[in-house]
């Protein structure tokens, strides 16, 4: 009995200490996982927050990357000579359907990257048709074929019998923007037709005929700068009426602005050995200069030159030579080194309209 009696309680006292331990072990481990899965969320919640700073970040600078690439294509248009329409006939693809506007012409745009490959090896000049290759496929200007005797510039094979129809037939579909496209001018010219129109573009630019200014524009802006600017250094005139102007030693460039429309003409005063060389120009492309003539009369001592001519073309900063001027002897003149002479300027279509 007193073996059992101790036994007994011993058990229960055994047993009481092993559910003490559990639950204390328990309630720990609900505790340490009640802070897992706060230190978790406290993880993923920052790991988000860095996800989408990245991602931020990088949509940023997607941003700024297309901004640049897009500023440089704009620049690279705004520069570029050689952006071609090429236009051609055929059948048009349709995504889907039955369509009745297959046969409808179109026009592609496409960059010619190298735009020299569209110009003569040997002069460097745009190809003109008729274009001629050689046996070996080199190609030249029919103006080149002749100057190297029918030679080809590379194999020295015979060249100037065989056409190449193919180089022939994409000059005339291009169509190129003009050079001075950037100072205003819209047309889409063929590139055979590309030195044509360039030269007598109305937005060639031209030079401010005021020494020291720098100022380029085409003619007709250059007129406004030149109103604004330099108000006092020109002369006003009027088509088909007489100007009186005295020339002297010093006096080489006299700039005038006609009063209606602003064309802008120089007289040219040059001494020679001979005399005094009197030359007119229009400040503008040369076809625009062909528009106008002018009379010029000198009076001394009772004898009169005088020179019926079409101005001459200038852009403003040089004066190209010339055959059409007038020149005043030394002798002829009362008091040298000046010049009096009298000027009058009109369009052709006027002096016809006048006769």
């Amino acid at each position: 009995m007193a073996i059992s009696s101790g036994e007994g309680p011993s058990r229960n006292n055994t047993s009481g200490n092993r559910k003490r331990p559990r639950i204390t072990i328990r309630h720990r481990s609900r505790e340490s996982e009640e802070l897992h899965i706060v230190e978790a969320q406290g993880e993923s919640s920052n790991h988000e927050d860095r996800e989408r700073d990245a991602r931020e970040g990088r949509e940023r600078q997607n941003e700024e990357i297309e901004e640049e690439a897009e500023d440089a294509i704009a620049a690279e248009e705004e520069e570029s000579e050689d952006v071609i329409e090429e236009s051609f006939c055929g059948e048009k693809v349709n995504s889907g359907g039955d369509g009745d506007d297959g046969g409808r012409d179109e026009s592609i745009r496409v960059t010619l990257t190298n735009p020299n490959i569209l110009n003569c090896c040997i002069c460097c000049q745009p190809l003109t048709i008729p274009v001629f290759q050689c046996e070996n496929g080199h190609i030249a200007c029919s103006t080149c074929c002749v100057q190297l005797a029918d030679k080809c510039y590379s194999c020295t094979a015979p060249i100037g019998n065989i056409r190449c129809l193919a180089i022939e037939k994409v000059l005339e579909s291009l169509k190129i923007s003009c050079r001075y496209a950037r100072h205003g001018c819209k047309e889409k010219i063929t590139h055979v037709n590309k030195r044509i129109h360039e030269k007598d573009c109305i937005y060639t630019p031209c030079w401010c005929p005021i020494y020291g200014c720098q100022f380029t524009a085409p003619s007709k802006k250059l007129s406004q700068h030149i109103n604004n600017e330099h108000h006092g250094r020109f002369i006003n005139f009027y088509y088909d009426s007489f100007l009186y102007l005295t020339l002297g030693f010093n006096q080489k460039v006299v700039v005038l602005k006609e009063g209606t429309d602003s064309n802008m003409f120089i007289i040219k005063n040059d001494l020679e050995y001979l005399g005094n060389t009197i030359k007119v120009f229009h400040i503008g492309p040369k076809s625009s200069a062909e528009t106008y003539r002018y009379d010029l009369y000198v009076r001394s001592q009772g004898c009169c030159l005088k020179l019926d001519s079409f101005v001459n073309h200038t852009l403003g900063n040089n004066f190209p030579a010339t055959t059409k001027f007038l020149l005043v002897p030394i002798d002829f003149l009362s008091c040298f080194p000046e010049v009096n002479i009298e000027i009058r300027i009109y369009k052709v279509y006027e002096s016809s309209r006048r006769e």
